[in-house]
């Protein structure tokens, strides 16, 4: 590792350590970035109403397809600036940077104003209770606030993360969580703002971390030359970016698509239900950080051993990956099973919710190990660049299996809510074992066609 940096060569060394010390950072600042969620319905559930906790979990669900943007473009800059170090290619390295920073700063700019004005329409899309929408339409113009600096966070973090510096945007995001729970606890418990206090926390620890992520990049010497007149866009960088990013976000935009379809479902089944699963999906984005993080690592590493002529040691990423993922998240469905309500009864004191929450989280926990695989092996495809596969193949399931199943399942007469939440639990658990199955496939392809180039 560079003590200059903080970076490391994911070329050299045994992959699974080298995994294992550039993963954790991703799952430390995940878990943190995480908390962010869960802190907010915990401080919302404990001292507001079900009114405020519906509206909150749908403000949430809202402000998913943004995330997708910037999760797409910085995983494909991530990609691009880690092959250009493993090929130590500095005249490309100073293009990617130059194009990627062109992409970001017209990002910022398009979600805050995709958020802005796209607010009214999907409160009414996605039939928010009558009683939560003032809570839903003031939780997510107070948290537009925090989309620029988010973005710019999330974006000046991948070049990081390309560079093999992971340890950086993790203290980024524990310092933002230290804020944000700090005032959450303040501007709610205290001064009883409820979901204003709640959004305005979250943009300020946003802020934060990316003031943080700002002084970082301006102190730190770049891998690559680079000064003001580099800022500019290059053709193929930008072709990458886009060819690797744009499955990327279609894929994160159309899958959040899919589940505020389900949102919109579960929202008329009234104010109960909306709570119980806002609880449920607030508490298992823990579930969905652990494999997320360790595929961002993948990712990178990936990139980097392709860019270096090591392909061998990508798809060993890959495997030690699924195994680390698989093993934390099977702790978390096990402790689903086994104690639901004991886990729900802590972001939320009504009864009612309690016990609807569980029954979701019963059978909606079930997707904890399965997406241990399914993130992994759509990192490695993003590494490669064939975002594109795990595009079609999860839109796929969302849309022909997750969808159809919630809405049949909503619309069944005759069962009690509780029912109804533990059989909406399930249709995502059995839209992605389709899409495991169907990208384990694929890479099996994909290999063998390799191995077959390689001969000839």
């Amino acid at each position: 590792m560079s003590e200059k940096r903080g970076t490391l060569d994911l070329t050299q060394g045994k992959i699974n350590t080298v995994l294992l010390k550039f993963a954790l950072p991703f799952v430390a600042s995940g878990m943190v970035l995480a908390l962010h969620g869960v802190i907010s319905m915990l401080v919302v559930g404990r001292f507001t109403d079900s009114q405020t906790i519906s509206g909150v979990a749908t403000g949430t669900q809202m402000m998913f397809p943004p995330m997708a943007f910037m999760m797409g473009l910085g995983t494909s800059g991530t990609v691009l600036i880690g092959k250009c170090i493993g090929k130590r290619d500095m005249e490309a390295g100073t293009k990617a940077l130059g194009s990627f920073a062109i992409v970001s700063i017209a990002l910022v700019t398009f979600l805050t104003l995709f958020i802005l004005f796209l607010r009214e329409p999907l409160i009414s899309i996605l039939r928010t209770p009558e009683d939560a929408i003032p809570s839903a339409r003031r939780f997510v113009l107070l948290s537009t606030i925090g989309v620029p600096f988010n973005t710019a966070y999330g974006m000046i973090s991948a070049v990081a993360r390309g560079m093999g510096n992971s340890k950086t945007p993790s203290i980024a995001a524990g310092v933002s969580c230290a804020v944000n729970i700090a005032l959450s606890l303040i501007l709610v418990g205290v001064f009883g703002m409820a979901e204003a206090g709640v959004a305005i926390a979250s943009s300020i620890a946003q802020f934060v971390s990316f003031v943080h992520m700002a002084i970082w990049i301006c102190k730190i010497k770049l891998p690559f030359p680079f000064a003001a007149k580099d800022l500019r866009a290059d053709k193929e960088s930008m072709k990458f970016l886009f060819v690797v990013g744009i499955p990327l976000i279609l894929q994160e935009l159309l899958i959040s698509i899919s589940f505020m379809i389900n949102t919109n479902r579960v929202n008329n089944l009234g104010v109960e239900a909306s709570a119980s699963v806002g609880v449920v999906s607030r508490v298992f984005n823990v579930a969905g950080i652990i494999p997320q993080s360790i595929g961002s690592a993948i990712s990178a590493i990936t990139a980097q051993n392709i860019g270096a002529g090591k392909p061998e040691r990508a798809i060993s990423s890959l495997r030690w990956g699924i195994l680390y993922a698989a093993a934390i998240n099977a702790v978390i469905l096990v402790l689903s099973q086994l104690w639901p309500e004991s886990i729900t009864s802590v972001f939320a004191k009504d009864q009612a919710i309690i016990v609807g929450a569980a029954s979701y989280l019963r059978s909606f926990s079930i997707e904890a190990l399965l997406i241990a695989f399914t993130f992994c092996m759509n990192a490695y495809l993003s590494g490669v660049g064939k975002s594109h596969v795990s595009m079609w193949h999860i839109l796929a399931t969302s849309f022909l299996v997750r969808v159809p199943l919630s809405i049949w399942i909503a619309g069944i007469e005759g069962i009690n809510l509780n029912d109804k939440l533990f059989y909406l639990g399930l249709a995502s658990p059995l839209a992605t074992i389709i899409s495991l199955f169907v990208g384990l496939l694929y890479i099996i392809w994909y290999l063998k066609k390799q191995k077959e180039e390689t001969v000839l």
